[in-house]
């Protein structure tokens, strides 16, 4: 009986280590994050980087709450190309499929801006 109890024990251990590791490899990987908030109207650029292949889905999260003034967010290629152009919307969640291997800008203009805006950007599988 006891010899029983190690063996269940030893295979719950191994089955809980292996959707852990299944887990860790296939979860989606997050590029980059922002999360800004102005009080007083701010007009510049903020931007994040992250390098992509050809091919690879880009999930966009986004959210914003514009009190006054204008944000646009625009995705540029290596090049310095706009590549694309997230909709205005307060809550989105869109897709983009990378044309081309290099490193991607996703840039927040702001201009006269008041509010907050938080963009979430995941490479997924």
């Amino acid at each position: 009986m006891k010899k029983k109890n190690v063996i269940a024990g030893i295979t719950t251990v191994l089955i809980i280590i292996i959707i852990i590791i299944a887990y860790l490899s296939t979860r989606p990987k997050v590029l980059g994050n922002m999360n800004h908030s102005y009080s007083e109207q701010t007009t510049l650029n903020s931007e994040i980087s992250f390098s992509g292949e050809s091919g690879d889905s880009i999930k966009f999260l986004f959210s914003s709450n514009i009190e006054h003034g204008n944000l646009d967010i625009v995705l540029y290629d290596s090049d310095g190309n706009m590549v694309y152009q997230l909709d205005k919307a307060k809550k989105l969640e869109t897709f983009y499929t990378l044309d081309k291997a290099g490193i991607y800008t996703l840039t927040a203009k702001h201009s006269n801006f008041i509010g907050k805006y938080k963009i979430k950007i995941i490479k997924v599988d």
